[in-house]
């Protein structure tokens, strides 16, 4: 070798470690962060009824109180409060010698409107009609108004009903879903006027093409439907419809129904569709994906009706999920029953399926199973940022609340639990 070129393959050797050392990141910007959270119990009751009713019960959190239900013995009714930062739990009767029905399909859902009234629905198995109360004062339990009897409009819409889930917009507007089953069966979702706490249907009548005339001549507004069931035309339906609101409060909706008949009763009680439509007037008006306009009441039949076909399968769990990514796509998460999860998201107006995330949930929050094996032994879910939090003051909104039953032995027992991230820490 010549011994002259020695320093300067020495100094090149330098520079292109000098550079490499530049493009390797630093230990501390690839370290990963790891959120640890502050567990405590909030609320701790043993006076409810010993009762597998109980696994219903869920948490509504807004302006710094959590609202709950709970039954005492002899199916009392009874709403309660609890402030986030501690202090005194009120529990007030839903109205005085109110008693419900002892029959787990008549849980209750709680929510607020935009002026803070509290509103309970509940007590439904194949109801006529909805059942609901409003508080007579804002964020105030002590005394509701069952409204139910005072017309038609005074109620969330919707006849022969089980099964209420209320949905509220990031500008405080208050839905509710609920399965209907006459004279058709699917989904109605109601909107209220807060001004005249008055209730409109979202949707239309179905079309009476090729309906029956016993059915045709009955028609009422629905949100989506469809003809087919459980052992035949017009049979068992367990339909679930759920919004949901992206960062520029568009309003998603995603429905599950049985687009085939099955040969008889199912346990189970599959879809065979999953359903999507969004929405940029409050539900006035819904659309697909690639923003064709969806006629009403929407569908999974093809035609003016159809909404977007996420997924179709013989068959699948009804209870779909639909979050958002990091794009503010909406993503929705689809179970196979005795089969595969998947995940899809809408990309330039078409659904792609996509790997399902590890943590991902693919069966809604809020829904309410009819199976009975889940109601019994509903699985717990450890991940706070999968639990109920305040979207309305932003002092909460890292707050995270669930519903505990510390044995399932005592389920008279119930807590409110919460969970609020603490510090992060680097992880090894």
């Amino acid at each position: 070798m010549n011994l002259k070129l020695i320093p300067t393959l020495l100094a090149a050797v330098l520079v292109v470690s000098s550079l490499l050392a530049e493009d390797k990141p630093s230990a501390s910007a690839t370290a990963k962060t790891e959120q640890e959270y502050e567990t405590k119990v909030l609320w701790d009751f043993k006076g409810c009824i010993n009762d597998r009713f109980m696994n219903r019960v869920r948490p509504y959190v807004y302006n710094g109180n959590v609202y709950t239900w709970v039954l005492l013995p002899g199916y009392k009714t009874m709403i309660v409060k609890v402030p986030l930062e501690g202090g005194e739990v009120q529990m007030c009767p839903l109205e005085p010698g109110h008693v419900t029905k002892p029959d787990p399909h008549r849980y209750y859902k709680i929510a607020a409107d935009s002026l803070g009234y509290i509103h309970v629905a509940g007590n439904m198995h194949s109801a006529p009609h909805v059942y609901h109360w409003i508080s007579k004062k804002p964020e105030d339990i002590s005394e509701f108004v069952y409204t139910s009897n005072q017309g038609a409009d005074k109620r969330p819409q919707g006849s022969q009903v089980t099964y209420p889930c209320f949905f509220r917009s990031p500008d405080g507007a208050l839905y509710l879903s609920i399965r209907c089953a006459n004279p058709v069966k699917g989904i109605g979702i109601s909107k209220l006027d807060v001004k005249t706490q008055t209730w409109q249907m979202l949707g239309a009548k179905p079309p009476k093409d090729d309906l029956p005339p016993n059915i045709a001549k009955h028609l009422k507004p629905i949100t989506a439907w469809e003809d087919n069931g459980e052992g035949g035309r017009f049979g068992y339906m367990l339909p679930h419809g759920s919004l949901h609101w992206d960062k520029n409060k568009r309003m998603h909706l995603l429905v599950g129904l049985l687009n085939e008949n099955t040969e008889g009763s199912r346990n189970n009680h599959p879809a065979t569709d999953i359903l999507y439509a969004y929405s940029d007037d409050e539900g006035k008006t819904f659309h697909r994906g690639d923003g064709s306009k969806i006629e009403l009441p929407m569908r999974a039949e093809p035609g003016p009706y159809q909404a977007d076909v996420v997924f179709s399968h013989k068959w699948v769990n009804p209870f779909a999920s639909l979050r958002f990514d990091e794009k503010d796509r909406p993503v929705i998460g689809v179970k196979v029953l005795k089969g595969d999860r998947h995940q899809f998201v809408l990309e330039q107006g078409k659904w792609r399926e996509v790997t399902p995330d590890a943590d991902s949930k693919n069966t809604d929050d809020d829904a309410e199973p009819e199976d009975e094996a889940e109601a019994k032994d509903p699985v717990p879910d450890n991940d706070p940022k999968h639990w109920v939090t305040d979207n309305t003051n932003p002092k909460y909104r890292n707050i995270y609340v669930r519903v505990v039953h510390p044995s399932k032995k005592q389920r008279n027992w119930i807590q409110l639990v919460v969970s609020q991230p603490v510090q992060t820490k680097k992880a090894e």
